[in-house]
């Protein structure tokens, strides 16, 4: 038999909390849907607590900060938006998304890790909109809303599809700059 490696428990464990949550996110499920022994689990991990950090890590590490790393090699608020949305429809699994939170609802370790992955993502966002204005009033908000609309676009039950929610997302960037053009026009004129 082939030993798999850590990738592989932590792809099926996310197809577990995907599929059924966190309650089955046993070590049983997880040798059994790979036809692996738990001394094959423990070859890996200590327990599996140590299993549901890892994965936790394993998770932030995919779908927050590879893709924010990769964006920020772009230097333009366009650029650093266009790259972030394309990363986010390839690497963010909303159905995981989903999951996790609702895992993180329930158990200390995973409302950590939850809480910790919405203050970088939401600090991504913040350096993000700083390209478009300078008012820090003006990039909380922005940056809120968009991240709200993200994280709620996937609790909606059916979920959006994606090409309503591109269209949706692309109306409300148009807001957001129309909103930052006014707000500059007027502090502008309230100035002279």
């Amino acid at each position: 038999m082939k030993r798999l490696n850590k990738t592989a428990w932590f792809e099926q464990g996310l197809n577990i909390l995907k599929a059924s949550g966190a309650a089955d996110l046993t070590i049983e499920n997880l040798t059994r849907k790979l036809n692996k022994t738990k001394g094959s689990f423990y070859h890996h991990f200590k327990n599996r607590d140590d299993y549901f950090e890892k994965l936790l890590e394993f998770w932030e590490e995919k779908q927050t900060f590879d893709i924010i790393e990769i964006s920020k090699q772009e230097k333009t608020f366009k650029g650093i938006n266009s790259t972030l949305l394309k990363l986010s429809k390839e690497n963010m699994d909303p159905e995981i998304e989903v999951a996790i939170r609702a895992w993180a609802l329930r158990d200390p370790l995973a409302r950590d890790f939850q809480e910790r992955i919405d203050n970088q993502r939401l600090g991504f966002l913040r350096a993000m909109f700083s390209l478009m204005t300078s008012d820090p009033e003006q990039v909380e908000m922005i940056s809120l809303i968009r991240y709200c609309f993200y994280i709620g676009s996937h609790q909606i039950i059916p979920a959006i599809e994606e090409k309503i929610y591109k269209k949706k997302l692309d109306a409300l960037m148009e807001m957001f700059e129309t909103y930052v053009e006014l707000n500059n026009t007027s502090k502008y004129h309230a100035g002279t």
